[in-house]
């Protein structure tokens, strides 16, 4: 059976012990709650009291990454708390401070990707900072899409600072031969200063579409999670022209990027 756009309108709620994340931490670092809306809902980022400052919001993600490939927090808390940095800073202030780096544009793709540029944050003497993790932005122009594809080895964040996106996620739960199975997790539009995450077992596939126009996103990237292995790995998928299993599970064919480019346009 092929994939129907009623699979995309199913609702999934959990409580913060169902991503493994300990409760008694996550309300002392301010997060009372991790729900997951319904599907096609937006997802309005909290009003904290008080913003950080932009060079204290980097520093933090640095601390969450160097935390995670310690071993000192799990995927999911690392996810948690993310989204909650989110809520904590002003997109004006941190583009202010971003523009202080050196920004360096990758060479274009040959497929319907967005154009990536690779953020270097500085120290005093004008040398890159390690911070533990990767930066960039990605600029859509209005035809380009992020298609559907699965990660490993690897967290990332994306954190909307321009335009809006509509976002679809699903979790990967096995790999077959030539095929991901996954399940649909969200749908929704993302709006500047909301932010879209992504753990090796919570939303690991992730499609971003621009809405309306040009749209651009602030990503924080952490690789290399998993010794011995590649840094990171991505392949692409097609859950469109997959099968819905019993258990409500799709079976998305892996694909090559440059087929996804050409089937997963701004009108699916």
């Amino acid at each position: 059976m092929a994939l129907d756009e009623r699979d995309w309108r199913r609702a999934r709620f959990a409580g913060l012990e169902s991503f493994g994340i300990d409760r008694r931490h996550a309300l002392a670092g301010g997060l009372a709650t991790l729900s997951f809306a319904l599907l096609g809902c937006e997802l309005a980022a909290a009003k904290p009291a008080q913003r950080m400052a932009a060079r204290d919001w980097i520093e933090r993600q640095g601390e969450l990454a160097r935390a995670l490939k310690g071993g000192e927090i799990a995927p999911a808390q690392w996810m948690a708390d993310v989204e909650q940095l989110a809520s904590e800073i002003e997109i004006a202030e941190l583009m202010a401070t971003v523009d202080q780096a050196r920004i360096t544009a990758n060479p274009a793709s040959d497929t319907n990707d967005p154009r990536k540029r690779t953020v270097r944050f500085l120290d005093e003497q004008g040398e890159p900072r390690r911070l533990g993790y990767g930066a960039a932005f990605f600029d859509f122009e209005p035809h380009n899409v992020i298609t559907p594809h699965g990660h490993r080895h690897m967290v990332s964040s994306h954190l909307v600072v321009g335009g809006s996106f509509r976002v679809r996620n699903f979790d990967r739960l096995r790999d077959e031969e030539g095929a991901m199975i996954v399940r649909p997790t969200r749908d929704y539009v993302a709006e500047t200063g909301q932010l879209s995450a992504m753990t090796p077992d919570r939303d690991n596939i992730h499609w971003f579409v621009p809405q309306g126009g040009s749209a651009r996103t602030f990503d924080v990237v952490i690789s290399g999670l998993d010794p011995g292995e590649d840094d990171y790995e991505i392949e692409a998928i097609d859950p469109i022209g997959g099968t819905v299993l019993e258990d409500g599970s799709i079976r998305a064919p892996k694909i090559a990027f440059e087929a996804a480019s050409e089937k997963y346009t701004t009108a699916l």
